[in-house]
């Protein structure tokens, strides 16, 4: 078995491969490039690690900024939270570097001597020596001090491997190894039927459109499998007989379903599917064990949710097989059971929380397995009949759950900071994953010429949705750096954020009253509306007293527009009799600044922008071409709007552009540097100078593939 590295300072111990983090056996959550950061500090120990040394560590050839580091270093901080001169204090030395204190005991070792310690390295030799025959009565002391040593030494063996790990017994030979230590992201693998290869979608760069590459899990050498071009590639699965791979192609306005044979023979085109997934995350496709049909989420229009299809491959026909509700992301990432009779799936109610479902590939009602409104990035059948694998953040961090219908869910020892992709081989009992980091950061786009980004709130979680304040001087964004999402506000240039949601809302987009001392917002999941006043001292958070999807204050600050239940609702503020204003399907509301017009779209992923004149009532389609699931990545000015949309050439890079009303001209104010998930990043926010944009853009991904063996 391969040999790990366990580094020890104070009550924590670092897995040098699996990148994992325990303090006291329980895991410490911290992203990878933090881990990585701890990881070269405790090698080093005591010595004083340079700033330049770190960062060639952590991103390697990457250019990254100082801010990146100190970002790290305060995260670490805050994790391990150790008081100076603790062994897991982290000292700064100022235009130098940082050491950790110390001291760092290192272990190696295998998951052998755990196991079998008399067959260990580390074990003492036997003494050889005279063999007595023993009389009765002392044989029957022999064996029983014997008995009583190997009890003890059990004991002390199996306190000792749960000391450091506390696994369930079952995984308890479980061995971590990277497979992948590329640069770029590598996401989205596929274990093949006999367990020894594996497929994966590699993003070398933002430059260049990801591709499909396979590699033996025996050693480090990929094999690109798709044609160098400018279509994109997504979601492989591998056939039954492991000769060929279907996967996504998405052009810039086409997209098909395509099986790839690895012997380099001709592509064949399944079927043709809609051109985008949003930048859902997600594995799309799947095979079944008869290699008679594949599985996979797609929609008839962008009106209607995704859904879970079958494609038959004699004819390439799709028959539509979930009917998920309306006004919700849709059913993604289906999986065939081991007998084919059954397909798995995650229904997307929300950006922030999804669940999964069952139902017979013949068709008929789904089932509901879990309901924990967390977030669900990827699901699997396990080698025990009847139960699923499933990533999920229902404690919180990422971690592989198992899954069974009708019983309480079961952690297992995979976990991580981000989203986690995996697969499963059930003859080999080979656990594959990765993990997607998802970091959003908000960015000011000052309008110079040529424009200029700068970076203002940035953390190792989420942080998007920024609002300036009517006098520009705070911003109100949502984040999830605390644990979990709640609103925070901070000084415009980023400085002292203070947290003003807190407990089990789990708040949307915040919105200014027009006094800048309170602001309003939904809850995701019950819809119940909330109101968060600034006494000067602290900000106190009040149910509203009504439901409601997006609420913003009207600009005299007397009354809230929410949307939700197939209308757009006035609520009279502090109280008074709601009032509907138009019967619409609506989201992503936004107010003109003269109070007579209302903003909003229709559907998850609609790309028009309508307005509703509140004089007349009447509405009018006055904006094509947005990001679909970007419904809120606009901004009003007093005479136009500014949005997010795809470039001309490729749904997968997006743009900032300017529509003036009067003109009706659209101009193009900056390419955004790199693609962008779309999902809750908006809505932007114009500076009321208007000499700048809020806006949200992604760091640079960087993600491995890791092997679980043994996993049980």
């Amino acid at each position: 078995m391969e040999k790990r590295q366990l580094l020890h300072f104070g009550p924590f111990r670092l897995d040098a491969v699996a990148l994992v983090v325990l303090r006291d056996g329980d895991p410490v959550r911290l992203n990878r490039k933090a881990v990585e950061t701890l990881l070269i500090l405790a090698e080093r120990s005591p010595q004083v690690v340079t700033k330049e040394e770190i960062i060639q560590f952590v991103w390697q050839d990457r250019i990254v900024d100082e801010a990146n580091l100190t970002q790290n270093i305060a995260v670490i901080r805050r994790a391990l939270n150790a008081e100076k001169g603790d062994p897991a204090f982290i000292e700064t030395f100022p235009g130098r570097g940082y050491r950790l204190i110390g001291p760092v005991n290192v272990e190696s070792y295998t998951a052998a001597d755990a196991i079998h310690p008399a067959e260990s390295p580390h074990s003492a030799p036997p003494v050889a020596g005279p063999h007595p025959t023993p009389n009765p009565s002392s044989a029957s002391s022999a064996r029983w001090v014997s008995a009583a040593i190997l009890s003890i030494s059990i004991a002390i063996l199996a306190a000792a491997f749960l000391f450091y790990y506390r696994k369930p017994q079952a995984e308890s030979q479980a061995v971590f190894s990277p497979i992948t230590r590329l640069s770029g992201q590598e996401s989205q693998p596929a274990i093949s039927p006999d367990g020894s290869m594996v497929a994966f979608v590699w993003e070398q760069d933002a430059t260049q459109p990801p591709g499909i590459w396979i590699q033996p899990l025996s050693d480090s050498s990929p094999r690109r499998l798709t044609p160098v071009s400018n279509a994109a590639w997504s979601s492989p699965a591998w056939s039954p007989d492991g000769q060929s791979i279907a996967c996504l192609r998405f052009g810039s306005s086409t997209a098909e379903v395509v099986i790839l044979p690895l012997n380099g023979g001709p592509e064949r085109i399944v079927t043709s599917i809609l051109p985008t997934r949003f930048g859902l995350a997600y594995s799309h496709l799947d095979w079944s064990p008869d290699g008679a049909t594949l599985a996979i989420d797609d929609t008839n229009s962008l009106s209607e949710p995704l859904s879970i299809f079958l494609v038959h491959l004699a004819s390439g026909r799709k028959t539509p097989l979930s009917q998920p509700e309306e006004m919700i992301i849709g059913d993604v990432a289906p999986r065939f059971s081991p007998d084919g009779r059954t397909i798995s799936f995650i229904r997307a109610f929300h950006r922030s929380y999804q669940e999964l479902f069952t139902m017979p590939v013949t068709g008929g009602s789904a089932t509901k397995l879990t309901t924990d409104s967390r977030q669900v990035s990827a699901q699997a059948w396990s080698d025990v009949p009847g139960t699923l694998l499933a990533a999920s953040s229902r404690d919180g961090a990422f971690r592989l759950w198992r899954i069974r219908a009708g019983e309480k869910p079961s952690s297992t020892s995979v976990y991580a900071e981000y989203p986690i992709q995996f697969t499963f081989s059930r003859r080999t009992s080979t656990l594959v994953y990765s993990v997607v980091p998802n970091d959003p950061n908000v960015w000011r786009l000052d309008f110079t010429n040529p424009p200029s980004w700068h970076r203002v709130l940035a953390s190792s979680g989420q942080d998007a949705s920024p609002q300036f304040s009517p006098d520009g001087s705070h911003i109100a964004f949502r984040s999830d750096r605390s644990g979990a999402e709640h609103i925070w506000v901070s000084a415009a240039d980023g400085a002292n954020p203070v947290q003003v949601t807190r407990g089990a809302i789990r708040p949307s987009v915040p919105r200014w009253h027009p006094s800048g001392r309170t602001l309003v917002c939904n809850d995701a999941i019950s819809q119940d509306v909330f109101l968060a006043t600034d006494d000067g001292r602290a900000w106190t958070v009040r149910n509203a007293g009504f439901r409601g999807v997006h609420p913003v204050f009207a600009p005299d600050g007397l009354s809230v527009y929410a949307a939700g239940f197939g209308a757009i609702t006035r609520y009279p503020l502090p109280s008074g009799s709601p009032e509907v204003v138009a019967n619409s399907r609506a989201l992503s509301l936004g107010i003109a600044l003269d109070g007579k017009a209302l903003y909003f779209v229709r559907e998850p992923a609609d790309t028009t922008l309508t307005r509703l004149d509140l004089t007349t009532g009447k509405s009018e389609r006055i904006l094509e071409g947005l990001v679909p699931y970007c419904t809120s990545c606009w901004a009003l000015s007093p005479h136009g709007i500014y949005y997010l949309g795809t470039r001309p050439k490729s749904s997968a890079l997006q743009s900032l552009y300017y529509l003036d009303f009067q003109t009706r001209a659209t101009r193009l104010i900056a390419d955004y540097p790199e693609p962008i998930l779309p999902l809750g990043i908006g809505p932007f926010s114009l500076s009321p100078d208007e000499k700048s944009l809020l806006t949200v853009r992604l760091d640079s991904p960087n993600s491995d593939i890791l092997r679980v063996a043994n996993f049980r």
